[in-house]
């Protein structure tokens, strides 16, 4: 997932809404100053997932919430996490979205889900692009979002076949371990 202004209620309502035993790991890439903030502390007020700053090293569990930190980009390779320090320019973290999503997906292919939340600037349009070309699931987030330039993009450029807002999205992440089992048993 990726967010700017107006993100962190959509990321409240989504992951507000996912079970309990979730068995999808979400990274998140939310645009933020370059200070330490809780936002981790914040959204683990709203699951019992575990929420926790990505680290670079080996991705030891699939399972809970990856923030990447204030300044960051997070890559997923195929021994874990790395972690890129973004150039000082504001702008810099507009290719940090796609670029996170493009690393999920080479790793778990039609197995990823991306998602463009609220914003101001067109960001996750290359990301969308990739995922939904490889046969995952692209989603953007509609007109409830407090700034709609981004999802629009997504939408717009990126193709995101799925817009609806943060509740909807939580309904469709929550249905996807069993469609994607299905897949796989189906292939088998």
């Amino acid at each position: 997932m990726i967010a700017s202004a107006g993100g962190i209620p959509a990321l409240i309502e989504i992951i507000g809404a996912l079970g309990t035993d979730f068995p999808i790991p979400l990274f998140i890439a939310q645009h933020l100053p370059r200070v330490p903030l809780p936002l981790d502390k914040t959204l683990a007020c709203y699951t019992s997932l575990p929420v926790r700053w990505a680290e670079a090293g080996p991705l030891t569990s699939l399972k809970g919430i990856y923030l990447a930190p204030p300044g960051t980009g997070i890559l997923l390779t195929l021994t874990g996490i790395e972690i890129d320090v973004l150039p000082a320019p504001s702008a810099s973290w507009l290719a940090s979205g796609d670029q996170m999503i493009r690393s999920i997906f080479a790793r778990f292919g039609s197995r990823t889900a991306a998602i463009v939340l609220s914003g101001m600037l067109p960001a996750g349009i290359e990301g969308i692009r990739v995922v939904r070309q490889g046969g995952g699931v692209t989603m953007a987030q509609d007109r409830s979002s407090r700034r709609f330039e981004m999802p629009s993009a997504a939408i717009d450029f990126g193709k995101a076949e799925i817009i609806c807002a943060p509740a909807g999205m939580a309904r469709v992440l929550n249905m996807l371990p069993d469609l994607w089992e299905e897949a796989r048993e189906r292939a088998a």
